[in-house]
């Protein structure tokens, strides 16, 4: 029977507007109703990930930045997982001689290194590499959430003293992306996946999903048996490797395909609802043998 259902967000339980369908709602909240904990398990940082949630009348318990904290229904962080600051140095040292500057995702917010007079453009310019093809009015909803809770540095000395979980690099292109992963290979005690065409993420070694969602069962006293998982991405496969119950999205790639142990329907679908329709329909049939 499951008890802990852990979806993905962007490509899993968000459409590609970015948004919870009306059916994915529905069926996120009769979750609740039947007694079966729902869990967002993201890459995005808590402040994204409760924007994104905030349809669903549901707070629940959350994996924020691909498993670098956790926290509890009250907004509690309960575990973080942050980098090495001799890591975080050589990842910037190896960023460097791409001329790449990523993102820094600390407990205090988000942090960029920007010294020009157009940060806003900047922000543009690197959304617009990443979202590529995105409706005009879903840029600017982007935009806005991504500069809203932007700091702004000149250099890396100025944040090696805070509580770094996350780097996000955005990549040229497609052969660009490679060689930085490549390149990033020496660097020890990190784990690199990626959530979209153009982006690596830069997580400690023991921040994954996979390992977070571990944590979780060990506090709450879920069997994995009794968990289900579902993505669509690279920084999903920890997880569905990990866990039984994996499902990955309908559009996910080959890659993700075959590290899960079953297909769900893509997220332009409602995948999730017809997921979450299913589980309630077995844990009928289990309760009642």
């Amino acid at each position: 029977m499951i008890r802990l259902f852990v979806s993905d967000l962007d490509g899993t339980l968000l459409n590609e507007d970015h948004v919870v369908s009306k059916e994915n709602i529905k069926a996120v909240e009769m979750l609740r109703h039947h007694g079966v904990s729902f869990m967002p398990a993201s890459g995005r940082d808590y402040l994204a990930l409760q924007q994104a949630i905030e349809p669903i009348d549901v707070r629940p318990k959350c994996i924020a930045l691909n498993g670098a904290q956790f926290y509890d229904n009250q907004g509690n962080c309960l575990v973080v997982n942050p980098l090495e600051r001799d890591a975080i140095v050589e990842i910037q040292a190896i960023l460097d001689t791409f001329g790449l500057s990523p993102d820094y995702y600390a407990t205090e917010g988000r942090y960029a290194f920007y010294e020009g007079d157009d940060f806003i453009g900047y922000v543009r310019e690197r959304i617009l590499r990443l979202f590529h093809g995105e409706k005009q009015e879903n840029l600017d909803e982007i935009i806005k959430n991504f500069t809203k809770d932007y700091h702004v540095e000149s250099n890396l000395t100025n944040i090696l003293d805070l509580e770094i979980l996350k780097l996000e690099i955005i990549c040229t292109d497609a052969q660009n992306k490679i060689d930085v992963q490549k390149a990033l290979e020496v660097v020890q005690g990190i784990t690199v996946t990626s959530s979209h065409e153009l982006n690596l993420e830069v997580n400690a070694l023991a921040a994954t999903k996979g390992h977070a969602i571990q944590q979780v069962c060990d506090v709450y006293g879920y069997k994995p048996e009794e968990v289900l998982v579902v993505g669509d991405g690279l920084n999903d496969i920890s997880m569905l490797e990990k866990f039984e119950n994996s499902y990955a999205m309908g559009q996910a790639s080959k890659t993700v395909k075959n590290a899960a142990n079953y297909v769900a329907l893509s997220n332009e679908e409602d995948g999730i609802a017809k997921l979450i329709y299913k589980v309630l329909e077995d844990n009928e049939k289990e309760a009642n043998q």
